[in-house]
């Protein structure tokens, strides 16, 4: 059995963090922009919500089957490759002039992040036990912080040079990167040297319930990606007020992330998860019943705060499930689930979006992440409480 690590005996954490900002601050830039492609390029709503779907289900794909690899010493080759795929996921969206090209920079980008994710996520989990929600937080907060630069960089260089710019910017930041990520070291910690199927997983009851935990917060993710965006170009908002308004919403949430994580580890992960993802399904269904721009904008962006307190305890619901030994495989999986969600989330509420309005699209996502926070909470009974770690790994 591996001893617990601590920051000084680990690896750097610095690598994982920025690699997860680039990338964070490229998708951010997509986001922003689906209403300029659509009206320079003549996309409909539904294509839209298509390539999202096609992003995250790319996403689902990457980290279900290649996540255990970083619980066996290849951490540091997954962030290096998640890295590259996400460079030329923004150069394609930069040249593209058709949908089946920007499908392909969706599908790519998806891929990096389903393939870099676990690995950092891991490496931050079994880094320092001792500061566990602390870590998660930082690394929630330099993912959010992408949000927060990104859409603001987007919104300026689009003013500037048109749409296509923010993605040959993004794309050279992410290659100023590249020696960052090649610094990686891979983590000290058990390894699953047995090569445990994901089978073993899907048999955890709590990891299960852990896993509807963080989907039905994805339900909102999904929603926010193909409805809330659309929604807010629909009820009057220009390209920059769509720019500010992402990165008042994020502003929070990377502040406030390592304390939220902080708190989580101290007080219980569980409860913790929970409350945030039910205020996330309670104001999902505000934005749908209230009408207006600014009404829109100001729900969101109150929301956003109780995100950054709550959304690094799901990570954290994710990790007490299992042992430090299936640690990414356990992130895998939930990042599958997630994004796995998130897809159909996107497809199907773009579609009820474009055929019954905002309200019926707003309103059915509050009610989809109502049912699955009830079947988490069942299924994580047990789990959960006061300074939380992430259980050892039994004697190989």
């Amino acid at each position: 059995m591996t001893s617990p690590n601590t920051l000084k005996s680990g690896p750097s954490l610095l690598p994982y963090y920025l690699i997860v900002f680039g990338m964070a601050a490229g998708l951010a830039s997509v986001i922003t922009l689906l209403a300029e492609f659509r009206n320079n390029l003549g996309f409909s709503d539904f294509a839209i919500g298509a390539s999202v779907a096609g992003g995250l289900g790319a996403g689902f794909i990457a980290a279900l089957a290649l996540g255990p690899q970083a619980d066996r010493g290849r951490a540091p080759l997954m962030l290096r490759s998640g890295l590259l795929l996400g460079l030329a996921a923004l150069v394609v969206m930069a040249v593209t002039t058709e949908f089946w090209l920007f499908m392909l920079g969706r599908v790519l980008m998806g891929l990096a992040f389903g393939v870099a994710q676990p690995a950092a996520r891991r490496t931050v989990i079994v880094a320092d036990p001792q500061n566990l929600g602390r870590n998660i937080g930082r690394l929630g907060a330099f993912d959010v912080a992408g949000f927060v630069v990104g859409p603001a960089a987007a919104a300026a260089l689009n003013a500037i040079g048109g749409f296509r710019a923010p993605f040959w910017f993004m794309a050279v930041f992410l290659a100023l990167l590249i020696p960052t990520a090649w610094r990686a070291q891979s983590d000290t910690a058990a390894k699953d040297v047995a090569r445990q199927p994901l089978s073993d997983l899907l048999r955890n009851r709590q990891l299960v319930g852990a896993c509807s935990v963080v989907s039905a917060y994805f339900v909102f993710i999904g929603a926010f990606e193909s409805v809330w965006i659309l929604d807010m170009d629909h009820r009057g908002a220009s390209q920059w007020q769509i720019g500010v308004t992402v990165t008042c919403i994020a502003l929070p949430i990377a502040v406030l992330a390592p304390w939220g994580g902080t708190l989580a580890q101290r007080y219980g992960s569980r409860k913790w998860a929970i409350g945030m993802v039910a205020t996330c399904a309670a104001f999902s269904a505000l934005f749908g019943l209230l009408p207006g721009l600014l009404a829109l904008i100001l729900l969101t962006v109150a929301c956003g705060f109780a995100e950054g307190i709550g959304f690094p305890a799901g990570t954290m619901l994710i990790s007490i499930s299992v042992s430090e030994n299936r640690q990414a495989a356990a992130q895998g999986l939930a990042s599958a689930i997630e994004v796995g969600t998130a897809a159909i989330a996107a497809l199907v509420l773009a579609a009820i979006y474009a055929t019954a309005g905002n309200t019926a699209a707003w309103l059915v996502a509050s009610i989809t992440m109502a049912i699955l926070l009830t079947v988490g909470w069942k299924l994580t009974a047990g789990i959960g409480g006061p300074q939380e770690k992430v259980p050892q790994s039994p004697t190989e």
